[in-house]
């Protein structure tokens, strides 16, 4: 495998980690505090306020961009096992991205539209950390396979 396609799959597997790694500390220990608290919806809506205008962006953002640079580098690779392998892992960061985009970002924009009332909490809150934990195991799945490509 050439430096750069290295040098690229690492950086999105750590990145794809890193993501993978928020999600899931915030199914285990963010979403489990705001449960039953009657001001849930409004601490979570603030967060959803803040998130886009934090230093998390960096590697929300970098993440797919880096899987989706090492998959265009990877094919040229194909049909070897470190390629595969590293292939599937950049595949696998797109689709914890696209979670995101296609389950999580709509639940947060209906939960802004409550208006913070704690009955459209509970609605949201379990499929919410339901897609959130699959965004987690996915990314972190995509990380390590990104890295077996490289290791192999």
């Amino acid at each position: 495998m050439p430096t750069l396609t290295i040098v690229v799959v690492l950086l999105a597997a750590v990145l794809t980690a890193a993501v993978g790694g928020v999600y899931l500390g915030f199914s285990a220990m963010v979403m489990p505090a705001l449960h039953g608290q009657r001001d849930a919806a409004a601490v979570m809506n603030q967060i959803n306020l803040r998130a886009p205008r934090s230093s998390f962006m960096l590697v929300f953002l970098g993440s797919p961009v880096a899987c989706l640079a090492a998959g265009i580098l990877l094919v040229g690779q194909l049909p070897g096992l470190p390629a595969i392998l590293a292939l599937v892992g950049a595949v696998a960061g797109l689709v914890g991205f696209a979670v995101t985009a296609a389950v999580n970002v709509p639940l947060n924009n209906q939960l802004a539209a409550t208006d913070s009332d704690p009955e459209g909490f509970a609605t949201f809150e379990g499929r919410w950390r339901r897609a959130n934990s699959v965004r987690g195991w996915i990314s972190l799945l995509g990380a390590a396979m990104l890295a077996a490509g490289v290791v192999i």
